[in-house]
């Protein structure tokens, strides 16, 4: 009876038939397993791509989780109470109140912050100091945003900021 651990000298190393089953015998040497090399690679293969669609499934989400820019200025410039600076429609308009005569609100340091932050040309500003009570509701536009505004010396300034699609 022949061992069926010894290699046939008439059998050639490419023969699939000596190759069969080579993972049920412990003894013999994984390296020389003509599918474990293939295995790995695929696994490599897989991986990788499991890897990589992940972190590009992550970098989306850090995209549509980050913040408006709204909402990075009213972090960085503070709202004071609630009311003075109002965050709206998912985050693409914010309602700025500022301080008058009969009423509390954003101190002019403050609106400057937020229009600092929101990068609102001197023109625009321009505009809203230059605003009186008789001029009624105004509006400016900058790159990406668009802002109306109404100023009376009793109630201050409301201003509604919003981004364009």
């Amino acid at each position: 009876m022949t061992d069926p651990t010894t290699p046939n000298p008439n059998e050639s190393p490419e023969d699939p038939a000596s190759t069969a089953d080579t993972s049920a015998n412990p003894e013999v040497d994984a390296s020389s397993a003509s599918t474990t090399p293939t295995s790995r690679r695929r696994y490599l293969i897989v991986a990788s791509a499991v890897v990589i669609l992940l972190a590009a499934a992550m970098s989306i989400l850090f995209l549509m989780q980050r913040d408006s820019p709204l909402e990075a200025a009213r972090q960085a410039c503070g709202a004071g109470r609630e009311d003075w600076a109002m965050l709206g429609d998912d985050g693409r308009s914010l309602t700025l109140r500022s301080v008058g005569e009969e009423r509390t609100g954003l101190k002019l340091e403050q609106l400057q912050c937020y229009w600092a932050e929101l990068k609102v040309p001197d023109a625009v500003i321009a505009e809203i100091e230059g605003t009186r009570a008789l001029d009624g509701r105004q509006s400016g536009e900058w790159e990406d945003m668009g802002a109306s505004w109404i100023y009376h010396p009793d109630n201050g300034l409301q201003m509604i900021i919003t981004l364009s699609d």
